[in-house]
């Protein structure tokens, strides 16, 4: 069949009746019906009205609205929607009542379902109902804020905390439990596993398991704990596409007389292809040339720009450094000048709320200017993995109430993000991560309640038409094998964790294996860390700030080096200490109280120059011959083969020309990734044990004041109740005592802003 046949009515009737009956027997599974479906829809529009209620029905789409089926199979598909309502008091499609049966009568359950299935919705319904604690597991910090904004939007019930940590707060008015985690974050569920009650463990993602490295182990490693030590909890894995979701059972070595899996492939939003040619001109193509023939059909207008005219939305999907280049204005400036600034006061309190927390302005060419800032005024929107944690929340609230036109984005809306498009333009095509476009290509496309046949475009190069239809023809398979079976050796950090997942000698309390506590515990370290508390505790003020003298910061910073020379056991390399020593400045910041737009602001200050620029700026003078300081790039450590530092900024670069949006993503990762994920563990484990070696009081304050970035009680509870520096800024004043039982506020409380109070008014009365 070639699509422009479709063109031809009495053709596409015929097309639509073997179409529906195909559905009807075998259901939604085949995305080509769905492709056949939509390109009626574009073509005769008023063929599918005439046969909408028959269609939706067929379709398992009984959230929509159904006036009268024409049909005595659309009869029988609604008495079946009938009798779901009426069993479960809500509307679900078959496969989501399957998804809750197989939840309800077994003690683990696996399953696959492509990304336009409501398998969220199913999922929420299941964390909602239950009586009792639940978990959910993801596998990024960006799908925990999912879950979290749309938990606390739909479970109104104050008497439920729903947390993105595990612990045991609110207790005189909590009555249950929802903690949304990553695999790392479950350490202190089994540290704490007597005080709850889990119901349900929900491994939401559950492809994670297959990522190579620590996560992967760790995921296996959680989930056998679960079973293990938890035994009461049922589990439920949920992966997209996968075609053998049973593995999650058999490699982890779960019981399978309590177990069941199942592969669903009906889907609740369709696809189309096109293709853009090197001319600009785009094309129709089929995904399935043993459906569509190979031929295109011409496209006589710009999807993408009608698309945007319209107040659609569009994502391109495009590398990182494309995005920190700045490459991609250039490349999609025709779609950029599309969009004009919005005007609506909720977009623009969006926008505030994200300036006054990144420090960004949004005026071209003054200082702190942030181009992300200013494109979100125009409903354009920038994606990544280096996007600070609360700057993602709020571009993705950003998204959901419908103020995106287009969306840059790297592969950070692979790992199940619900943000869908009306087209998807796929700048990379790499064949390796087959799982990631099939993701992609699921965000084409919303699910509406509307009398019509739901679904979206997506848009590649004419280059890389026939890889594309390659990579949708291949299956995607979970390891039957789990990595903590497997014999590969990589380096000594990850076999030393290894072994610890294995031989279950990993420490909770620390995040740390046995032979690493061992390396902290070593009295040779003793000095060093003396050196580090004697001179920050004589410089701390009443305030808390830590108030170093250049010689004193220097000799901190090299105490430092030589701490985690000593905890390597080799030498480091010239750009691991200029990593450290970029890492120790900002945690300095940090334990002073600084927020992150204040961090950020004092970077951008150091690096271009601003007070030599201002100076020069006064008497008239240019600064064009002033160069950016140099200030070294984050990167993962340990990394022994970084022989020399890397800087952030290209070299030359003129200091009036700093990105201030750039700073704010390295100034992100440093906290996140290098001090949050990686040292604050060893720093905290290695005060800890000095503390038991020599006991010492200021040996507790700084591990305090590396896990927290605090030592002040108060200020420890606010921040175990989900609240930012930031936050405790601005409440500290209003709340009265803050301890396990709840928060006690004053009452000038109640006059602050919706905005101020957002983030403890589940714990308020």
């Amino acid at each position: 069949m070639k699509i422009e046949e479709l063109k031809n009515r009495d053709f596409a009737e015929d097309m639509l009746g073997q179409t529906l009956s195909s559905i009807y027997k075998i259901g939604p599974v085949k995305p080509t019906d769905y492709e056949v479906l939509s390109y009626i829809s574009i073509f005769h529009p008023d063929l599918i009205e005439q046969h909408i209620d028959d269609i939706n029905l067929y379709l398992g789409l009984f959230y929509k609205e159904i006036i009268t089926p024409k049909s005595l199979q659309g009869c029988v598909q609604e008495m079946f929607l009938e009798c779901i309502a009426e069993h479960f008091g809500k509307t679900y499609t078959p496969v989501q009542t399957s998804i809750l049966n197989n939840s309800e009568e077994n003690k683990i359950f696996s399953f696959s379902a492509p990304t336009s299935t409501g398998k969220s919705h199913v999922l929420f319904s299941i964390i909602e109902d239950s009586e009792r604690d639940v978990v959910v597991v993801v596998p990024s910090r960006a799908l925990i804020n999912e879950y979290y904004l749309r938990l606390c939007e739909e479970i109104q019930d104050k008497s439920i905390n729903i947390l993105t940590y595990v612990d045991k707060i609110n207790t005189a008015k909590c009555r249950r439990n929802i903690f949304v985690l990553t695999p790392e974050r479950c350490k202190d569920l089994f540290r704490l596993k007597d005080q709850f009650s889990i119901d349900v463990i929900i491994f939401d993602e559950a492809q994670l398991t297959d990522e190579k490295g620590k996560r992967g182990l760790f995921f296996d490693a959680i989930v056998r704990r679960c079973n293990r030590e938890l035994p009461s909890s049922k589990i439920i894995f949920a992966h997209p596409f996968v075609i053998n979701p049973e593995v999650q059972i058999t490699k982890n070595a779960l019981s399978p007389d309590q177990s069941i899996s199942e592969v669903y492939n009906q889907r609740n939003v369709g696809q189309i292809f096109m293709c853009e040619k090197p001319n600009g001109s785009f094309s129709y193509f089929g995904s399935d040339i043993s459906v569509f023939s190979n031929k295109q059909l011409a496209c006589d207008y710009d999807p993408i720009e009608e698309c945007i005219k319209a107040n659609g939305s569009v994502l391109f999907y495009v590398s990182k450094n494309s995005i920190i280049s700045n490459a991609y204005l250039n490349v999609f400036s025709k779609y950029i000048k599309l969009c004009p600034e919005i005007e609506d006061p909720e977009l623009l309190d969006i926008i505030e709320e994200l300036r006054e927390f990144t420090g960004g302005g949004t005026v071209a060419y003054m200082n702190y200017y942030s181009q992300m800032l200013a494109l979100l005024k125009r409903g354009i929107v920038i994606h990544h993995g280096s996007l600070p944690l609360r700057a993602r929340m709020l571009v993705e609230k950003f998204t959901r109430k419908h103020f995106c036109r287009i969306c840059f984005a790297t592969s950070t809306l692979e790992q199940g993000i619900n943000m869908p498009f009306d087209i998807v333009y796929i700048d990379r095509l790499e064949s390796r991560k087959h799982l990631a476009v099939k993701n992609l290509i699921g965000r084409a496309g919303r699910s509406s309640k509307e009398r019509k046949i739901d679904f979206g475009i997506v848009i590649i190069a004419s280059t890389k038409v026939a890889k594309l239809r390659s990579l949708l023809t291949q299956t995607v398979m979970l390891n039957m094998q789990s990595q903590l079976e497997d014999n590969e050796e990589l380096d000594d950090d990850y076999n030393d964790f290894k072994d610890a997942i294995l031989h279950d000698t990993f420490s909770d309390q620390f995040n740390l294996t046995q032979n690493q506590i061992i390396k902290l515990s070593d009295e040779n370290l003793d000095g060093i860390l003396r050196c580090v508390l004697d001179k920050f505790f004589n410089n701390i003020e009443e305030n808390g700030n830590v108030n170093l003298s250049k010689e004193d910061t220097k000799m901190v910073v090299n105490a430092f080096h030589q701490f985690y020379s000593n905890y390597l056991g080799r030498e480091l390399q010239l750009g691991e200490k200029s990593t450290l020593t970029t890492a120790f400045h900002i945690m300095i910041w940090r334990i002073q109280g600084r927020t992150f737009s204040t961090i950020c602001h004092s970077r951008y200050a150091f690096l271009s120059r601003e007070k030599e620029r201002a100076r020069l700026d006064r008497h008239g003078q240019s600064t064009d011959h002033i160069l950016a300081r140099f200030t070294q790039k984050y990167v993962e450590l340990p990394n022994n083969n970084l022989s020399s530092p890397v800087s952030l900024f290209p070299k030359g670069l003129k200091a009036k020309d700093v990105d201030y949006d750039i700073i704010t993503y390295d100034t992100y990762d440093y906290l996140d990734k290098l001090i949050g994920l990686y040292l604050s563990d060893i720093f905290y484990a290695a005060f800890i044990k000095y503390n038991e070696r020599c006991p010492d009081d200021r040996a507790v304050k700084m591990a305090d004041l590396i896990k927290y970035g605090t030592y002040n009680t108060k200020y420890i509870w606010m921040l175990r109740y989900g609240m930012s520096f930031e936050d405790i800024e601005l409440l500290d004043k209003y709340i009265e005592s803050i301890d396990e039982r709840g928060i006690i506020v004053t009452q000038d409380f109640a006059n602050l802003p919706p905005k101020a109070k957002e983030c403890i008014d589940r714990f308020i009365e």
